[in-house]
């Protein structure tokens, strides 16, 4: 068993909620593992600013930002004065590069997360030499183990899921949710065009179905317009938590997945979600937790909708299953787990 420290490289996503978030990893690594904590969002140094400079340092790596070079150099100068610690980076995709040449020396580790679809990880990661550098790699999805396993030693191939913070997004403690209300968050991997089908569908045979959709404004073109949905965004959290709170189903048709927090906050309240079965959704929706429709089909995905809004006993269910399983996605689980790759590490 490793007696290595634990430094998060952290970056957080601007549209996520305070409550979720890979980003949280660092939160709940501070509490349960006595973990530190470097914030990729520090101005870059000035020479930086010559693109020139900038771009070559970049090179393969689309997403890596002046932020992210300002947080390996200062994982390098911490490394240099400190010994066995691991060095996780929550976004390998966007944070990490060059830190790997480093790993080994003063017996400290690096260790990445990814969090990109494989086709997306083929863009964002156009080159492989720094990951072959990394101790261990993290996936949120099982897809991207075998996307990353066609080329890395999958011993060092790590599925760990996203967490979730469950003491926050928790059931509502009345069952009155409104029998005609369903909600669609986000917009990554989102797929759109089998979602109008849908909503096509469910008003024409079910008129007084309302659906709520919460987007970035990028989102809204993709929506369209119908007179049965509301579209909705920038909204506070408490106002999010409200729909979870109130809403009888989520409905999420994707194009791919790996991790989805939209997807585990409705869980968490109990809310059912009507969901695409592909990529890795099954690794966080079970076939008891939630209604798994095959991707594209908006005509199946329609009439699960309408099955579930006529029958409130069969939601209720639903909702009670998806609880109990996001609770095995709770934090402390999921720090647990990644102790475990930590200890695992030579």
């Amino acid at each position: 068993m490793t007696t290595r420290k634990i430094c998060y490289i952290r970056f957080r996503h601007g549209h996520h909620s305070p409550h979720s978030g890979y980003s949280r990893t660092s939160e709940y690594g501070e509490k349960l593992l006595g973990s530190e904590t470097i914030l990729v969002q520090k101005a870059p140094p000035r020479w930086l600013l010559r693109n020139r400079i900038y771009w070559r340092l970049a090179s393969g790596t689309p997403g890596y930002t002046r932020e992210a070079v300002t947080a390996e150099l200062t994982v390098a100068r911490h490394l240099l004065t400190h010994r066995d610690y691991v060095y996780h980076f929550l976004y390998g995709e966007k944070t990490y590069h060059y830190a790997g040449k480093l790993n080994g020396l003063r017996g400290n580790r690096m260790v990445a997360t990814f969090h990109h679809i494989p086709p997306s990880l083929k863009r964002a990661v156009q080159i492989d030499w720094h990951l072959r550098q990394l101790s261990a790699l993290v996936c949120v999805g099982t897809n991207q183990v075998e996307y990353f396993s066609s080329f890395l030693d999958p011993a060092k191939l790590h599925f760990v899921p996203l967490g979730i913070d469950v003491e926050f997004y928790q059931p509502p403690e009345s069952a009155d949710r409104d029998p005609d209300l369903c909600i669609v968050v986000g917009e990554n991997h989102r797929d759109f065009l089998t979602l109008r089908g849908v909503i096509e569908l469910v008003a024409y045979l079910r008129p007084r179905t309302r659906f709520v959709c919460v987007t970035p404004p990028k989102g809204i073109p993709m929506l369209g317009t119908h007179p049965n949905m509301e579209v909705r965004t920038g909204i506070s959290e408490a106002e999010l938590l409200h729909l979870y709170h109130t809403a009888s189903l989520m409905v999420m048709p994707l194009r791919d997945a790996t991790a989805n927090n939209a997807v585990l906050e409705s869980m968490a309240c109990g809310l059912p979600v009507v969901i695409s079965d592909i990529g890795a959704v099954r690794d966080y929706v079970s076939p008891e937790s939630g209604a798994l429709i095959p991707p594209f089909d908006a005509r199946q995905m329609a009439e699960k909708v309408i099955e579930l809004l006529d029958d409130p006993d069969q939601r209720a269910e639903l909702g009670q299953k998806a609880r109990q399983r996001a609770e095995k996605f709770a934090w402390p689980i999921v720090i647990e787990r990644l102790k475990r790759v930590y200890d695992s590490l030579d």
